[in-house]
């Protein structure tokens, strides 16, 4: 389901030779970045699990989202922790930008609806790097739930969005409480935590303030060109909340409130 809001959004950007120069230089480079380490990946990822037992894969993909993030002139700055506890984390979603973001402070598994795993090139560089695809249809419920178990058993911390949809930036919407049905009813919930994660851009100086935000009608492409074509500094400030421990909760719904206030709380705090 996509956000709309209630204002107008930013208009179609007509760009200047020089703003599309610097769009292709960009869009080339974080080609190259991203397609060469994914070599590199594959290779790491097929030594770790057939012949040595290490985890140095995930250090590519965070040394990748580092350097894609400097490309596209955000800065970001952490507060808190990534958990150590098992479990899985939550955070509030405003654009394709959150997954650099949260990829280059953590080892993370994303949890992304299905019909991702179907574009063209972005579906495929998910399934490499191991995104669990989930259905967002009703009956579709039990086998999400299973997936999920699945992973949390091998060790896999999840990071999924509970709003469901990508936002301006500016606020956060409900939680939805149906994937906290798995972590609920987890075999071993007692050891079981969940990590609320808050995304706080700041846009380039003179920008809109919902510049980084992806809703609405904005075409994906379109709002790739828009930040790129920018050579303007905004930043991210990541906060890591105090991990929840999940049988202090009877439900999913209590846990999913929990969730929803802990990354709330910080807009509350800059608004």
């Amino acid at each position: 389901m996509t956000w709309y809001g209630d204002k107008f959004e930013p208009k179609r950007k007509n760009y200047s030779l020089l703003e599309l120069l610097r769009i292709g230089i960009k869009v080339f480079f974080l080609i190259f970045l991203i397609s060469s380490n994914l070599i590199l990946f594959v290779v790491l990822r097929f030594i770790e699990k057939n012949i040595i037992n290490f985890n140095l894969s995930p250090s590519i993909v965070s040394f990748v989202s580092r350097l894609a993030l400097r490309v596209v002139n955000i800065k970001f700055t952490v507060v808190g922790n990534p958990m150590k506890e098992k479990g899985c984390a939550v955070a509030n979603h405003v654009s394709w930008l959150d997954i650099f973001c949260l990829s280059a402070v953590q080892d993370i598994v994303f949890v992304s609806k299905a019909d991702v795993a179907n574009w063209i090139g972005i579906g495929t560089l998910a399934k490499i790097v191991g995104v669990l695809f989930i259905s967002r249809k009703r009956n579709a419920v039990i086998q999400n739930n299973k997936y999920f178990r699945d992973r949390l058993i091998k060790g896999e911390r999840l990071l999924f969005f509970p709003e469901g949809t990508s936002t301006d930036g500016l606020q956060v919407l409900p939680f939805k409480p149906t994937l906290f049905e798995a972590i609920i009813k987890h075999v071993d919930r007692s050891n079981l935590y969940v990590q609320g994660i808050s995304l706080v851009y700041s846009a380039p100086k003179l920008e809109d303030k919902r510049f980084y935000g992806w809703w609405g009608h904005m075409e994906f492409f379109e709002h790739i060109f828009v930040i790129l074509s920018t050579n303007k500094k905004g930043s991210v400030t990541i906060y890591f909340h105090s991990p929840r421990q999940v049988s202090m909760y009877k439900n999913r719904k209590a846990l999913a409130t929990a969730l929803h206030n802990d990354v709330s709380s910080v807009f509350t705090e800059v608004s």
